[in-house]
């Protein structure tokens, strides 16, 4: 089992000088790596006023997060693939893998709001569906070629390398002909990780699933719980398993809200206030019935009628109470989902204590006893 944690750079109307921002976050990835935590994540975000999760550039961030950590796994999730030039990227991402040992994992993204996108590569606006797919597609394929190849050679819709004006200085090599014209490029470094970093899809639907196995990427999904998550599991290794090769994971990775605290009604008391804000905009956004299991009605009255703490608590989205609690929540999700790989955002309440105890407790108290249980 991995468990990893989802750091976001909150900062609310932006109320705090950005350098405390960084400090918090130092302060979290220090701690995790202390506690033994598997994996800690940060995401992309841009032009973020409201100051939701200010992250514009994950790969210089982490870089110096990193480098205060001995062990633990870095991660984005995740990089908003059409945002990127993909040769710029493949080279920033290696030398963070360089950097870190081979400690980075990657989450790859069509890019989720509107106004980033569309102001970063309006080409890429998710409203026209297929292109927006085909640009991901073509801008995975170059990442990973320039990764792969030495020297590397490309041709698409978009992109080509050599230009077929590029020269060198010197005489004739792998890289150039007998006139100095460039024959391929040198993409330098290459990643620590032989491949390059793994690399995941961040993704809610059949379709991403589908699409996901196709293109040989793990999953992290946040919204599908229970008889809907194992559904988005089978598929993803029905096609795995169409495409001639071995299904690459056994489930997804599985993101969930945390907080921790002595006692349940403790625990409840933080965490509400943020989970039914959060519960109002998810709604408004993308409507209830992201949050229920397969065949529930969203207009169900009984279902209307359940304060939204415990609509999200009963299907498995929080993983909010005492230690015992939130235990037994991870071992019945374990064996009914095969969550073995979990990424726990423990940023339901603002207080810097009540977020470092639960990490505290997660690693102390709460992980012993799951691995013992889902380990026998």
């Amino acid at each position: 089992m991995r468990v990893d944690l989802l750091h976001a750079l909150e900062n609310k109307d932006d109320a705090r000088p950005w350098h405390e921002v960084l400090e918090q976050a130092r302060r979290r990835f220090v701690l995790a790596d202390e506690l033994g935590i598997d994996g800690i994540w940060i995401g992309e975000h841009h032009f973020d006023h409201m100051g939701v999760d200010q992250s514009p550039n994950p790969a210089l961030l982490l870089a110096d997060l990193a480098s205060r950590t001995r062990r633990i796994r870095i991660g984005i999730a995740a990089v908003i693939l059409p945002a990127w030039h993909p040769i710029r990227l493949a080279e920033d991402l290696a030398m963070l893998d360089q950097m870190t040992g081979g400690r980075l994992d990657v989450a790859l993204s069509r890019g989720i709001l509107q106004a980033e996108i569309i102001n970063l590569n309006a080409e890429a606006d998710r409203s026209a569906d297929a292109r927006s797919k085909a640009i991901f597609a073509e801008r995975l394929g170059l990442l990973r070629a320039a990764w792969a190849q030495d020297p590397l050679k490309w041709s698409s819709e978009r992109f080509e390398y050599p230009h077929p004006d590029t020269k060198w200085p010197g005489g004739p090599s792998e890289y150039t002909d007998e006139s100095g014209k460039a024959t391929g490029m040198a993409v330098i470094p290459r990643p620590h990780q032989t491949g390059g970093p793994p690399l995941y899809s961040v993704t809610d639907t059949t379709g991403g699933f589908v699409s996901a196995a196709q293109q040989g990427l793990k999953t992290i999904t946040w919204f599908p719980t229970r008889g809907i998550l194992n559904g988005l599991n089978a598929s993803y290794q029905d096609e795995a398993e169409r495409g001639g090769g071995a299904p690459l994971q056994n489930g997804s990775a599985v993101l969930r809200g945390c907080l921790i605290a002595p006692t349940d009604a403790e625990a409840r008391e933080l965490a509400e206030p943020e989970v039914t804000s959060s519960f109002a905009y998810i709604e408004k956004v993308r409507g209830i019935k992201v949050w229920l299991d397969e065949g529930e009605d969203p207009d169900d009255p009984a279902i209307r009628a359940t304060p939204p703490f415990d609509l999200l608590f009963e299907r498995d989205h929080l993983l909010v109470g005492s230690p015992d609690t939130v235990a037994e929540k991870m071992i019945q999700s374990a064996r009914a989902n095969n969550a073995t790989h979990w990424v726990l955002a423990p940023s339901l309440t603002e207080n810097d204590h009540c977020v470092e105890r639960t990490m505290r407790l997660l690693a102390e108290e709460v992980l012993p006893k799951v691995r013992a249980a889902v380990d026998d």
